[in-house]
């Protein structure tokens, strides 16, 4: 991408200032098509980098409403505070909450409502979306109401109605052993939530159902004189925790911040486990246990206390979790006191919205980065000094010598690039998702250790690696580029996935096959070889194998039969069937040739 359209992005500007840049480059006489690439790229480009901005502020957003929500202590008021905030943070028409009382839920307050009935509705737990909420315990969403046939509807569909029930999203709050209440939001249009609006909602639900519990806990126990000093020590105790963890957290304090303060006011180790990466090598040698236990729990986004005795003491796992979605865990180590449960019950959420953060972060960075660097590769740029100023600005060094890899794999991208990271790569290094690939800039000059490096750890029986290079200056990348996706390309197309290659190996494969895929290859097998492939059913006979050994021997027939394991009269019996299916002139150029490349970089066979 050009300079200018990168200053615009840069400068924030809107769709419409682009777009009229677009106009203006056309009215010049810039090629309209080139324009229209270049605009869409950064429309996309801008629609991304909005989507990420208004992600970070709902995340900001919601550590403001924590703090708010800590500090309510009316049940009333903080129901209304909770409503009030979800329709808020999610622009949605109507917000209510729903508690469990016995078998029925009851919706103990609503706002945007624009009946009075809604307040006071009694629900079975097993009718509606409330109940499919409480009974299921998690998010439930759907884009129609009246559409959806997952819960009963009757005999409440005429409230719904009155209230054009539509779009629709409701989460769980948390109680002692199961939900105990629901969280519901309403769009009065036809559209449905996004995922990361179920994650804000989730979390949203996460803090509220600790400040509900909170509030309830301190009405509960004014009653009882007896209780009122504890009652009193719990909650200062819980705020001043809520503050330093909070302090921690508008300072600009990070995940690592906050697991130190919880080591710092706790004893033992802490450790925060991040469902993306890997348990820290020290901890596994420690508790060689542990990692198959995490792995199990992956999926488990229960906020329970898991507590095991081991050598050292009690060993703590709490899993930190977003609604439905497991962030970690954070173990402690060492033996901790009843005192220090109201401190991690405080922590675990906080640390949860700190993560998601975190990632957000991460993922804007990268996804920036990522669009830098494609955009490097795939539009050469012929300005030496604004070249080497682009490679820069993706973290690469213009005056080293850089090996592409290109990766297409099986499982997902996560896994693909930690399996990429297992590699080893040398220190600036840069991994980028291409769409469904994975490229990475290598600052190597030999693509060939690369290979190896991979078949040495095992690979990957479901990634495949296409490796080119090394760059030969700056303006050499774009080739490089180019060479590692057709290797790619070429290795997919000969079914040889999980396997690696250089372009230099694949040799003139790669040239051959840059522009056929398995569909041209399977269409010129079938003319030139189908009646080789009917005769070896019908006779039971391996006559492809035949064809393939007589011709890599020189059209020789002794070599051809010990290859083959057969007598030589054997071979020439064959041969007379081929022949027959092939006609005259197949063992003579250049049929001979068309006939040889093609079973070279045709996928084997089946079976005969």
């Amino acid at each position: 991408m050009t300079e200018p359209w990168l200053e615009l992005l840069l400068a924030d500007a809107s769709a419409d200032a682009i777009s009229r840049h677009r106009d203006a480059l056309i009215h010049d006489g810039v090629d309209a098509l080139h324009v229209e690439r270049q605009a869409g790229a950064a429309l996309r480009l801008k629609s991304l980098l909005d989507r990420q901005r208004n992600w970070a502020s709902g995340l900001l957003l919601l550590n403001d409403m924590a703090t708010q929500l800590a500090g309510v202590r009316s049940p009333d008021r903080l129901l209304r505070e909770i409503t009030e905030q979800a329709r808020r943070i999610l622009g949605a028409d109507l917000a209510y909450i729903g508690l469990v009382r016995r078998d029925e839920v009851v919706v103990e307050v609503a706002s945007g409502a624009r009946t009075p009935q809604l307040r006071g509705l009694r629900v079975p737990c097993t009718t509606g979306m409330l109940g499919a909420v409480v009974h299921r315990g998690e998010p439930v969403r759907t884009s129609d109401y009246f559409m959806e046939s997952a819960f009963v509807h009757q005999p409440y569909d005429a409230l719904a109605d009155a209230e054009q029930f539509r779009s629709m999203l409701g989460v769980p709050l948390a109680g002692p052993g199961r939900a105990a209440g629901a969280l519901i939001v309403c769009r009065r249009h036809e559209r449905r939530f996004a995922d990361d609006e179920v994650v804000l909602l989730s979390a949203l639900a996460s803090h509220a159902s600790v400040s509900m519990d909170t509030a309830t806990t301190l009405e509960r126990y004014r009653s009882a004189t007896e209780q009122l000093l504890l009652v009193k020590t719990q909650l200062e105790r819980a705020l001043e925790w809520d503050q330093r963890l909070n302090a921690v957290v508008l300072r600009g304090g990070g995940v690592a911040e906050l697991v130190s303060e919880i080591a710092g006011a706790t004893t033992g180790d802490a450790t925060f486990v991040d469902a993306a990466g890997g348990l820290p090598v020290e901890l596994a040698e420690r508790l060689p246990w542990l990692p198959p236990l995490l792995e199990t729990w992956s999926d488990d986004p229960s906020d329970e206390c898991h507590v095991f005795r081991a050598g050292e003491g009690t060993v703590q796992v709490r899993t930190v979790a977003a609604g439905q979605t497991v962030l970690g865990a954070l173990v402690l180590v060492g033996d901790h006191g009843d005192d220090h449960e109201l401190f991690l019950e405080r922590a675990v959420p906080v640390l949860a919205r700190t993560v998601l953060a975190e990632r957000a972060v991460v993922q804007a960075t990268r996804a920036d980065r990522d669009a830098l660097l494609l955009n490097l590769l795939n539009r050469p740029e012929p300005d030496p000094v604004i070249l080497r100023r682009r490679m820069r600005s993706v973290g690469l060094d213009p005056s080293a010598p850089y090996c592409l890899i290109a990766a297409q794999p099986g499982q997902g991208l996560q896994k693909a690039r930690q399996g990429l990271n297992g590699l080893t790569l040398p220190t600036g290094t840069v991994v980028a998702v291409d769409g469904a690939r994975l490229l990475a800039v290598v600052p190597t000059g030999d693509p060939e250790a690369l290979v190896r490096a991979w078949r040495a750890r095992g690979g990957s029986p479901t990634t495949t690696l296409g490796v080119s290079g090394p760059s030969k200056g700056p303006a050499d990348l774009h080739r490089c580029y180019r060479d590692a996706v057709h290797t790619l390309d070429a290795l997919l197309t000969l079914s040889r996935t999980g396997a690696a290659a250089t372009a230099d190996q694949l040799g003139i494969y790669r040239v051959l096959l840059r522009h056929t895929g398995r569909k041209e290859l399977q269409t010129q097998f079938e003319e030139l070889l189908g009646p080789v492939v009917r005769e070896q059913k019908r006779r039971s006979v391996p006559l492809l194998a035949t064809v393939k050994a007589f011709l890599d021997h020189g059209c020789r027939a002794a070599p051809a039969a010990r290859a083959l394991g057969i007598h030589t009269n054997t071979l020439y019996q064959r041969l007379a069937v081929l022949d027959q299916c092939l006609g005259s002139g197949w063992r003579e150029p250049p049929r001979l040739l068309d006939l040889h490349i093609l079973l070279r970089v045709h996928p084997e066979p089946e079976p005969w």
